[in-house]
């Protein structure tokens, strides 16, 4: 049975076969390394700068919760309540971690990932990804049809297989070229510099030609005495750290070493920074203290550099192609929130801002504390007083009815004297008017 016979043989669903040593599989014409002392990718890695870049890329990422998403009505995305099957484990025998991990370190060293359709559900769905070494893949233009180059043939380990049921991440595109760029192949020299000075002090320091220290006399002695006199110098003190009892006139002096013998330090400084470079990732973040960063200087801000600048273009080839492996309408996203918390104080800080600035509600934080929600904490509440958001309005004040005085409807017959209608010619007394006189006098007044 064919490899890929094998590959889709199912047992309730789950892949029983898959490839084996796909790491001696030789690799393709034109990918030979370049012809001086450095062997390839797997050989970088032996570069502690590049082990350590490729490391740091594909532990965060890896660490990355990613969800399927769908926008509503009004543009905003939600969290599907379902996951699909290849988000949750892409391939029966690798966990979630180890299967993001091989995809990072894949881009990282080869520029490509490469995955085949094992099996799919009833609407033709992907729910099975095998991942596959690059060595074991060639992807080539189709034969006299160069234009063609975005849609070439692929085949594993010899076996042609259909472009449908392939997945292949690029990471660094080139027009006319099928195959993603291999950064290592790219700096390869940089690499092949950083690996020789490394060697180059493993020697120096193990099994160096420049002796520690001389011996010497002003006495004649031939060529036995020479290496006898070695010889008893280095089954004495070597290794150990005794005092030297000199005798015949002998003198030891040490030798150090040199300014020019010494510069492949700063040689391999330089290569850790040009390999640093290479990934985008801030020497910093994989140990060295010595480089600074135009980032920031505390750990959240150079986080925050390190998020636009370097992890996002390596999650958004991914999230990209396994979108479109997904039904129509949904998409894929790495959740950066985790590796974007900052301490409690400011986290704390962040959501009394949000919560009085109505744009985020109780549960929604608490929700991201990862804390079970509460009666009444999906309202949003206003920031000047904590009311309901947006606020009830109040009901518009109603005219009271006109009610009678019942002491004025009856006025009380003992304080209210009838009225007595004045004498013929004369006219009532009443506020305003004056009061009429008699002989200059007003009336009712006695003369003196």
């Amino acid at each position: 049975m064919s490899i890929l016979g094998r590959l889709l043989r199912t047992d309730h669903g789950a892949e029983m076969r898959t490839l084996q040593s796909s790491y001696a599989v030789p690799p393709a014409p034109g990918r030979e390394p370049y012809a001086f002392d450095y062997m390839g990718e797997d050989q970088a890695l032996r570069n502690l700068t590049v082990f350590a870049c490729v490391r740091l890329l594909s532990d965060t990422i890896a660490s990355l919760p990613w969800k399927a998403y769908r926008r509503d009505s009004h543009g905003i995305p939600k969290e599907l309540p379902s996951q699909p099957k290849i988000l949750q484990q892409p391939y029966p025998t690798f966990d979630l971690f180890q299967y993001k991990w091989m995809m990072i370190a894949s881009l990282a060293l080869r520029g490509n990932f490469y995955a085949f359709i094992a099996d799919r559900d009833n609407q033709g769905n992907p729910t099975s990804l095998f991942p596959v070494h690059p060595d074991a893949v060639r992807c080539e233009t189709r034969p006299n049809d160069q234009l063609m180059w975005f849609d070439p043939e692929y085949s594993i380990m010899g076996e042609r297989v259909p472009k449908e049921d392939m997945i292949h991440i690029r990471r660094f595109t080139n027009p006319g070229h099928p195959v993603g760029l291999s950064p290592i192949r790219q700096a390869a020299i940089a690499i092949g510099m950083s690996l020789a000075s490394e060697a180059y002090g493993y020697n120096y320091f193990k099994d160096s030609a420049n002796p520690s220290g001389t011996l010497s006399t002003d006495q004649e002695i031939d060529d036995g005495a020479v290496q006898r006199v070695q010889r008893n110098w280095i089954a004495s003190h070597g290794g150990r750290r005794l005092p030297a009892v000199l005798t015949n006139g002998f003198k030891f002096e040490t030798l150090s070493i040199s300014p020019e013998e010494s510069q492949f330090l700063e040689t391999r400084q330089f290569q850790r920074s040009e390999i640093c470079m290479m990934y985008g990732v801030p020497p910093i973040l994989i140990g060295d203290t010595k480089e600074t960063t135009a980032w920031g200087t505390g750990v959240e801000q150079i986080t925050q550099g390190a998020v636009t600048y370097t992890f996002s273009a390596w999650t958004a080839c991914i999230e990209s192609e396994i979108s479109s492996l997904l039904p129509r309408g949904q998409f894929v996203r790495f959740d950066y929130n985790a590796l974007l918390r900052g301490d409690i104080e400011r986290r704390f800080t962040a959501y009394k801002n949000g919560i009085s600035g109505t744009w985020l509600t109780p549960n929604e934080v608490r929700a991201f504390e990862e804390l079970t929600p509460v009666d009444g904490g999906d309202t949003l509440l206003q920031a000047t007083n904590l009311t309901e958001f947006p606020p009830k309005p109040e009901p518009e004040p109603q005219p009271e009815p006109f009610a009678v005085n019942p002491a004025e409807e009856a006025p009380d017959a003992e304080t209210e004297k009838p009225q007595v209608a004045p004498p013929p010619g004369e006219k009532p007394i009443s506020g305003g008017e004056k009061t009429p006189t008699r002989n200059g006098r007003p009336a009712g007044t006695l003369a003196k």
